[in-house]
């Protein structure tokens, strides 16, 4: 399981992550997110529901692309 750190929540509801990440996610058991003093937790088969929202960004370091998942906030 990995584990991502947000800093700030979009439209004050949904945390932003970045396609390869879920893609590394699912790959690695699942993801694990923290946003101030809350966590959740998504399963891989809860991972591979989402879709990318959007048009592509590109990376501010190199030439990769991606795009963003958008989450529900849902701390437990």
């Amino acid at each position: 399981m990995i584990t991502k750190v947000v800093k700030k929540l979009w439209k004050g509801e949904y945390v932003s992550v970045r396609d390869y990440e879920v893609l590394n996610a699912i790959n690695n058991g699942g993801m694990r997110i923290i946003h101030n003093e809350g966590s959740m937790e998504l399963t891989p088969t809860q991972l591979k529901d989402l879709e990318p929202q959007g048009e592509a960004f590109k990376s501010q370091f190199n030439d990769n692309k991606y795009k963003l998942v958008d989450i529900f906030w849902n701390p437990q």
